[in-house]
């Protein structure tokens, strides 16, 4: 993922986490944008995602791990 031509990206414009008992773990949604650079991109809301307690650190871990690695590469 070193080269961002590689894929479309859509810039997250914000997200809902939250709990459901009946789902024993978290959700979330994300809020995202279909343009980064023009003003007036279309802004939509995915599905929620449902994740156990094990993939909720596994995923804290990897964007911890990834913002390591671009504050290193932009300091």
């Amino acid at each position: 993922m070193n080269n961002e031509s590689a894929f479309p990206a859509f810039p997250v414009n914000g997200w809902q986490v939250g709990t459901v008992d009946e789902l024993n773990g978290v959700v979330i949604r994300f809020g995202y944008s279909t343009s980064p650079h023009a003003p007036g991109g279309s802004t939509f809301e995915s599905q929620f995602f449902s994740l156990t307690p094990e993939k909720v650190k596994s995923l804290i871990y990897d964007l911890q791990v990834s913002l390591h690695k671009y504050e290193e590469k932009v300091a």
